[in-house]
């Protein structure tokens, strides 16, 4: 095993030590004495880094800490983040206080953090051996705010502005066979949720011009009230205590892959028409 890969591994364990076990320090050696020798163990490294939690769901802030041995007032600590796919994400300096401890906030917010996957956090400190690294897996959300419902449908988020009473939104999807929008809830009582749905994600239309909505709550038919716009379509559901799922059906739901399709096919369109007319002029017959 390398040096780096042990010091990561040290750092691992001590952060389960260190940041979950503080009142027993507090309290004595005798409390907790092998969470003294990885904290001990963790203090000896050239450089430690940690993290609050391993796992995040977006947008969650993401707090890290971390300890020099040795520190010098003139070095900053250098702090990199890159995404499961290889992407840079965040590079920072940290200073260093006179115990040789850093620490600082990430935020998951930023559209840099909307891949789901594993991110590693490394850390520099002068020399190229002064370094070390934590990971952490991040759910993403998408770049929906707290009061937006992510809506997933296939690689692409739609952002449904919602506002719910007697329950939590867990989640949401767009079905496409369906021409529906799902979204799951946590009902700890009775209570009501209110979408305003944008009509290019979801709609319900005939010839005469706008159609209701279908809607089931638990699979039950349930009756609503709306308010619409002409880009918007805002309805309020109401649901029983313990009710897990809504389903709103329309007539209309955002394709698949959206605008991203549209591109990738006026794309394809205008590189087979350029590679056919290339084609032909090389098969004309010279006179």
């Amino acid at each position: 095993m390398s040096t780096h890969k042990e010091y990561a591994l040290i750092a691992i364990l001590a952060t389960a030590a260190v940041m979950g076990t503080i009142s027993a320090f507090a309290s004595g050696e005798e409390a907790c004495p092998d969470c003294v020798v990885l904290e001990d163990a963790v203090m000896q490294l050239p450089i430690s880094v940690w993290t609050d939690k391993a796992v995040y769901n977006q947008p969650d802030t993401i707090q890290v800490g971390g300890h020099v041995r040795d520190p010098n007032a003139n070095v900053d600590v250098t702090l990199k983040v890159v995404g499961p796919t290889g992407n840079l994400v965040k590079v920072d300096q940290l200073m260093v206080d006179d115990n040789g401890d850093f620490e600082t906030t990430l935020s998951t917010a930023s559209p840099l953090w909307t891949e789901s996957g594993v991110y590693t956090i490394s850390v520099q400190y002068g020399k190229i051996g002064r370094s070390n690294e934590v990971q952490v897996e991040i759910f993403a959300g998408g770049v929906c705010g707290e009061s937006e419902l992510a809506a997933k449908a296939g690689i692409e988020t739609y952002c449904i502005p919602y506002s719910a009473i007697g329950a939590t939104v867990t989640g949401g999807t767009i079905d496409m066979d369906s021409n529906s929008l799902i979204v799951r809830i946590d009902a700890d009582s009775d209570g009501d949720i209110t979408l305003n749905i944008p009509r290019s994600v979801l709609d319900s239309t005939s010839d005469d011009g706008d159609d209701r909505f279908f809607v089931l709550v638990n699979g039950e038919e349930d009756i609503y009230s709306e308010e619409k716009t002409d880009d918007t379509r805002s309805v309020t559901i109401q649901f029983e205590s313990g009710a897990e799922e809504i389903e709103i059906i329309g007539t209309y739901a955002v394709p698949e892959f959206g605008a991203i399709a549209a591109l990738v096919l006026a794309v394809a369109i205008i590189s087979i028409i350029a590679v056919s007319a290339k084609t032909r002029l090389r098969l004309m017959p010279k006179y």
